[in-house]
C-alpha cells in the first residue's frame, strides 16, 4: 500500500521519503534527511502508554440466533417512543469512552460536549472547526474530525485544548467520522473518496491509502476477519472493504448511512436516508430495521451493557436502543 499526494502529515512540507520517528524529550519527532527536523505536535506521553485498541466499549455477550444460525432482533420501535438519554442541540456523532461517558459533537454549533454515564452534562467545549468524529485514544485524548478545515486533531479531554495530527488537502466538504482498530486510525477521506489507515502512537509511518472511489465515506470500523465496513453517503450505503488488496464490495444497502458499529457479526447502522437504525447480519446479508422515524440519523455507539446510543441530529434527542 503507498502513500498517496492527496495528504499532508503536521509539520511536514515536503516529501514524505526517507523519514523516521524518533522519540527526544518525551516527544514523538520526525526526522528527514534533508533540512527539515520537525516536531510532530504530539507528546508521547500518555498516548504512547495507552492507546485504546477499540472505539467502543467491549461487550461480553453474544447475539441472539435461532436454530439456522439468523440473529434474533427485537421489533421495530419508533424512536420518539425510545428511552431519552440525553438532548444536545444538534448532537451529531457519539462515542462512549472507557469510563462510560458520552462525549457529543455539534458541526454546526461548533461544541463537544461530555455527558455522564447518566446523560448530565459534564462540560462543553468549543470548537470552532465544525468536530465530527470521535475516537477515544487514551484516558485523557481522543482524535477529533475538524470537517471545516479538513483534518484530525489530538483533543485533550480534560482541558478541551486541541493539536493538530493529520491534515487532508482533498477538496470539499471534509472529513466526518473516525474508527480504529488495534494499531491503526481508520480515516475516512470524505471528500476525496478513499480510506485512509494512520498508525496511533508511537508513530511508525502517515497515512496509507487502502481503498479509493467510494463516493463519500462517512464512518469505518473493522469487522474482525481482516475486512473492514465503511458508511458511506451513496449507494450501496455499506461497503465492505480488503485493506490488503484494496478490493470493495456492498456489504448491505442503504439510501445514505452515517455511522456504523459491529458486535458479534453484525453491523448496526445509522441510515440517514432512510430515518432507520438497522442490524446487518454479515454471514448472511440480512437486514433487520431496529428503529424507525430518526428524522436526521446521524451517530451511534454502543454502551457497554450493549445498549445503543440512537442521535438524532434535526430535534437533538439521543435515544437508547436495543441490539440484537
Amino acid at each position: 500500500m503507498g502513500a498517496r499526494e492527496s495528504w499532508t502529515v503536521v509539520a511536514s512540507r515536503s516529501s514524505i521519503e526517507r523519514y523516521r520517528w524518533v522519540l527526544k524529550g518525551g516527544v514523538v519527532r520526525m526526522v528527514t534527511r534533508g533540512r527539515l527536523r520537525a516536531a510532530i505536535l504530539l507528546a508521547s506521553a500518555g498516548l504512547a502508554l495507552s492507546v485504546i485498541a477499540c472505539a467502543a466499549p467491549r461487550v461480553a455477550a453474544a447475539a441472539r440466533t435461532d436454530s439456522v444460525g439468523q440473529a434474533i432482533c427485537p421489533a421495530p420501535r419508533s424512536f420518539g417512543s425510545l428511552p431519552l438519554f440525553a438532548r444536545v442541540r444538534k448532537a451529531d456523532d457519539v462515542m462512549v469512552d472507557s469510563n462510560g461517558n458520552v462525549w457529543v459533537s455539534n458541526v454546526g454549533g461548533h461544541e463537544v460536549t461530555e455527558l455522564s454515564p447518566a446523560g448530565t452534562v459534564v462540560h462543553v467545549f468549543a470548537d470552532r472547526q465544525n468536530p465530527e468524529g470521535m475516537v477515544q485514544l487514551s484516558s485523557s485524548t481522543m482524535a477529533l474530525a475538524n470537517q471545516k478545515s479538513n483534518q484530525v486533531v489530538v483533543f485533550n479531554t480534560t482541558t478541551g485544548a486541541s493539536e493538530l495530527w493529520v491534515q487532508l488537502t482533498s477538496k470539499g466538504l471534509g472529513v466526518d467520522g473516525l474508527g480504529m482498530e488495534p494499531g491503526m486510525l481508520l480515516l475516512p477521506d470524505a471528500a476525496g473518496g478513499s480510506l485512509d489507515m494512520v498508525p496511533l502512537p508511537p508513530f511508525s509511518g502517515g497515512p496509507q491509502t487502502v481503498a479509493t472511489g467510494l463516493g463519500r465515506p462517512v464512518d469505518a470500523t473493522p469487522v474482525g476477519d481482516g475486512t473492514l465496513l465503511v458508511s458511506v453517503e451513496n449507494a450501496p450505503g455499506l461497503d465492505r472493504v480488503d485493506p490488503v488488496t484494496g478490493t470493495v464490495t456492498p456489504a448491505a444497502h442503504f439510501t445514505s448511512t452515517d455511522d456504523v458499529v459491529v458486535s458479534n457479526g453484525i453491523a448496526y447502522v445509522a441510515d440517514n436516508g432512510g430515518g432507520t437504525m438497522s442490524a446487518v447480519t454479515l454471514s448472511s446479508g440480512t437486514v433487520n430495521t431496529l428503529v424507525t422515524g430518526v428524522k436526521a440519523a446521524q451517530g451511534l455507539a454502543m454502551r457497554a451493557d450493549g445498549t445503543f446510543l440512537v442521535v438524532d441530529q434535526k430535534s437533538g434527542d439521543i435515544r437508547v436502543a436495543m441490539g440484537c
